[in-house]
């Protein structure tokens, strides 16, 4: 019987029944994974080595990298998982604003399913969402999904009753940077972040400059566009 990478048992032999998932290779048996991971969507490049260390010392996660994967916390300035609200970035012009605004798109839907990395039966597009604005304040804010478990809600949460089922708990980092700027940085994401439509993925673990109007693809269907004032 064909078994989904994400360790559902499934009927079919090109889509797994219950996440849409589309068998890219003979399946193989697989661990556990933890609760109600991220659909994956595309087959993940070949990991770089990296040292682990840790544990983190707010939920106990190995580290991997700078961020902890599962809570965001930061092992370079030993900050926690939360970005620091009222904090004040050097450089930052008095007044000076920066927001996101997230939104489903359609067309980035659509290039996934034309690109067969995902099953429109069984992932389908969210119909009556709006876009939403989040004002970027302090030092980082996460985009992700809420754990219950770790009691962490990113402050860009894409996760919930409807929401994009390919985000993982800490997907993305947006950090801010002297001179009243932002950067991107992956920590690890199951499915990879794109921005303005590039087909390949940003690196794990590189911070990504960002610039104004700047559109950060994530997960199944979700846009992130980076404005300033």
């Amino acid at each position: 019987m064909p078994r989904c990478p994400s360790g559902h048992h499934t009927t079919a032999d090109d889509f797994c029944d219950t996440c849409g998932l589309r068998f890219r290779t003979p399946s193989v048996p697989t661990p556990a994974h933890p609760p109600t991971p991220p659909v994956p969507l595309r087959t993940p490049p070949r990991p770089r080595p990296a040292t682990r260390g840790g544990p983190c010392p707010q939920c106990g996660t190995s580290r991997a990298g700078r961020f902890c994967e599962e809570c965001g916390y930061d092992f370079a300035s030993q900050s926690g998982s939360h970005h620091r609200r009222g904090s004040t970035r050097d450089g930052a012009a008095p007044g000076s604003r920066w927001r996101a605004v997230v939104a489903a798109d359609p067309a980035y839907y659509q290039y996934m399913v034309n690109q067969g990395l995902l099953d429109p039966n069984r992932i389908v597009f969210p119909a009556g969402g709006r876009p939403r604005r989040v004002s970027l304040q302090g030092d980082r804010v996460h985009v992700g999904r809420h754990s219950r478990s770790r009691g962490f809600t990113p402050e860009i949460d894409l996760g919930g009753p409807g929401g994009d089922p390919a985000i993982s708990h800490i997907h993305a980092i947006l950090l801010a940077r002297p001179g009243d700027t932002w950067s991107l940085l992956d920590p690890g994401s199951t499915n990879g972040t794109t921005i303005n439509g590039t087909a390949n993925p940003i690196p794990h673990h590189v911070e990504v400059p960002l610039n104004d109007s700047d559109r950060i693809y994530v997960g199944a269907w979700t846009v992130i566009i980076i404005q300033k004032g």
